[in-house]
């Protein structure tokens, strides 16, 4: 009853006849059915079609509703939970193994191609075991990645930021793995879910570099709480995006040589499991007319650019953080680097309506 009051709300709030709702209404609960549904941040009882009824009727005509529909059926890009899990049990054996692998062979004088005679050697074990898996935030699910790479607990930890007590504890279970006592660590991997303009990764403020590769970094140099881990002069670290487009790995790369070189020390590697193609971004000729809705004041909202959205470097959000101009959704939650018609919360005053609201990491206490 519930599915049918909604596609008669749409039709009403569209002014389609019965024709042009029986053609329109398979897609959508295709749509609905197999990802739209499990968006996480969807109203108690809201499911895609009740959202996008109340989305579309913001629009003041229905030359423009029409364009915000042929938006969201025609591009926006959605990747579900089952999508994100399978990017997080491929990224060892897709991504991880095959470097240490590489590595390992080199040191050992055989041919990387040999996996099998690699992997079963001494000297790989040891590799794997001196490396550290370290969560960038609390979307790069390393219980999931941690499973599915059959790692040891003790070198897999869910933040970046690790305190002394738990440094040593690694640490002990490090060498007694080993039989070493002098053992550390000898890789450092990084891992998160996503990125688009890499900006909260690394940037520069002030002459000051800021951001949480420099925060994991710093906290490996001597007499910092993470110090005893790895040597910090000869620390060897790779970045593991689940998802990421090509400006982001390509702009994170940039600053961390720059970051790098002026300490000295050697510079990580980047790599995005799944890279997003770069024509997938709102373009001024293809997008024109839904773009002239995102970019009016008429969709947007009343409230000024907070402290963390002004580090985008733009004066407006409305084509998302960073004007990234993204039409991505995450299951779990859309990003701020898509347009602001996306992701808009709907509970604020003076705001435009989000297809799929976004809980934001910051919020201000006015």
């Amino acid at each position: 009853m519930k599915e049918e009051l909604a596609q008669r709300l749409l039709a009403l709030v569209m002014e389609w006849d019965e024709n042009r709702l029986a053609q329109e209404l398979p897609r959508l609960d295709r749509m609905a059915r197999f990802k739209y549904d499990e968006y996480q941040q969807f109203g108690p009882g809201q499911k895609f079609l009740e959202a996008l009824c109340l989305w579309l009727k913001q629009f003041a005509t229905k030359a423009e509703r029409e364009i915000a529909y042929a938006f969201v059926r025609d591009r926006v890009v959605f990747v579900s939970a089952a999508d994100m899990r399978h990017l997080v049990e491929s990224s060892f054996p897709d991504v991880i193994r095959p470097s240490l692998i590489a590595d390992v062979a080199n040191s050992i004088g055989i041919a990387p191609h040999c996996i099998t005679e690699v992997v079963r050697h001494p000297d790989y074990q040891r590799s794997l075991r001196q490396t550290l898996f370290l969560g960038l935030s609390d979307g790069s699910r390393m219980d999931i990645f941690r499973r599915a790479a059959s790692l040891d607990n003790e070198q897999v930890w869910q933040a970046y930021e690790i305190g002394k007590p738990k440094s040593a504890g690694m640490l002990k279970d490090l060498q007694s793995a080993l039989g070493d006592t002098n053992a550390q660590f000898a890789r450092i991997v990084l891992i998160d879910d996503f990125s688009a303009s890499g900006i909260s990764y690394i940037r520069k403020e002030e002459d000051q570099w800021k951001g949480k590769l420099v925060k994991a970094l710093k906290q490996f140099q001597p007499n910092e709480d993470a110090s005893c881990l790895i040597k910090y002069s000869a620390i060897k670290m790779h970045i593991v995006l689940y998802v990421a487009t090509k400006a982001a790995v390509d702009y994170i790369g940039d600053k961390l040589a720059t970051y790098c070189k002026e300490q000295s020390i050697p510079v990580p590697s980047i790599t995005a499991v799944y890279e997003l193609a770069p024509d997938m971004a709102l373009a001024s000729l293809r997008d024109k007319e839904f773009l002239a809705l995102v970019d009016s004041n008429s969709y947007y909202r009343t409230r000024p650019l907070d402290e963390h959205e002004a580090k985008g470097g733009t004066d407006t959000i409305k084509r998302g953080f960073a004007a990234c101009g993204l039409p991505l959704v995450l299951a779990h939650n859309c990003p701020n680097n898509s347009i602001y018609l996306l992701w808009a919360d709907p509970l604020e005053v003076g705001s435009a309506r989000g297809l799929f609201p976004r809980i934001v990491r910051h919020r201000e206490v006015s």
